[in-house]
């Protein structure tokens, strides 16, 4: 494979199931299209993706800390702040993802964003809708997967029926017995916080955002009860402050879900003022519990925008 032909399909930084999962089926697919394509990924994977890859007999993708003079299609993202470093001097060759449009290009490029709960949703699609292309169990089980960890086993307010009708479809391959027992499941292998530091736990799943030149920074865990992150309380509002002071945000948020009883506590660096009021409930000692909030992306993210944007 010559290096100078070869495309990365590549994630966000701090690569979550869906992001790393994606990468690896969009590969596939665009390799029994003719094109040299090589999966990768921008950092360590979580205990959550791991188990997937194992589970599933699939290799983990190559870790690319630099995207600099590499041809990559962006995969599950499209917001600079989120890349490897290098974006700037990229070829960028695509975009597929089901974030918000926070991208700019110099040139045309080929641009696929859709409104699911997973951007594995959208590339299932593609492959269940081209006769020619045949999906192995494998890959049918790793897209399961990130649709399950994405939609929070369908519980998230970003899950559409477009979701739940592909990871039907993909069971056919898969032949998963209890789907939504099997995503439980691989929630659970991220959902322990014993033996983590503040700073892997925030790290964990980390995105920056800007609106208005204003920086700020959220980080969201999954578990099955909030009673580990509640007795760290203490060290992550520490490690949260002191992220802010590092990188220059405004604020940073921990979003600590609770995937069993449905609701998310929110754990705020020191200067959140600004947006104390979209949540129509006191912010006490920087924690605040919030029912039914379950995704970053939909929940919580256009909350702060909103507000943020009509200062």
């Amino acid at each position: 494979m010559n290096e100078e032909n070869i495309i990365y399909t590549i994630g966000h930084k701090s690569p979550d199931t869906d992001t790393v999962c994606s990468a690896i089926a969009y590969a596939e697919y665009l390799k029994s299209k003719g094109k040299d394509v090589v999966p990768a990924r921008c950092g360590e994977i979580n205990l959550e993706t791991k188990y997937v890859l194992e589970y599933f007999g699939v290799d983990c993708p190559i870790n690319l800390e630099s995207i600099k003079d590499k041809k990559v299609i962006l995969v599950d993202y499209n917001e600079a702040s989120q890349s490897s470093e290098g974006l700037e001097d990229a070829k960028i060759m695509g975009v597929i993802d089901h974030h918000k449009i926070g991208f700019s290009s110099s040139e045309p490029v080929n641009f696929e964003i859709k409104p699911y709960g997973a951007t594995a949703t959208i590339i299932a699609e593609k492959m269940l809708e081209d006769k020619s292309f045949e999906i192995t169990k494998p890959v049918a089980g790793i897209l399961i997967s990130s649709i399950l960890s994405d939609t929070v086993v369908f519980k998230s307010t970003t899950t559409t029926d477009k979701d739940i009708e592909v990871v039907n479809e993909l069971n056919k391959i898969a032949n998963i017995e209890d789907i939504k027992k099997f995503g439980i499941e691989i929630k659970k292998k991220k959902s322990s916080l014993i033996g983590l530091s503040p700073e892997k736990i925030i790290y964990s799943d980390f995105k920056n955002f800007d609106v208005n030149d204003i920086k700020f920074g959220i980080g969201q865990i999954e578990v099955v009860d909030l009673s580990e992150a509640r007795e760290m309380r203490n060290s992550l509002l520490e490690k949260l402050e002191e992220i802010s002071q590092k990188d220059n945000l405004l604020f940073t948020i921990l979003m600590v879900t609770d995937i069993i009883n449905e609701g998310s506590e929110l754990l705020f660096s020191k200067n959140y003022s600004s947006i104390e009021k979209v949540f129509n409930k006191q912010i006490i000692d920087n924690t605040v519990y919030i029912e039914k909030m379950m995704s970053r992306k939909k929940d919580l993210v256009p909350l702060i925008m909103n507000q943020l944007e009509n200062k």
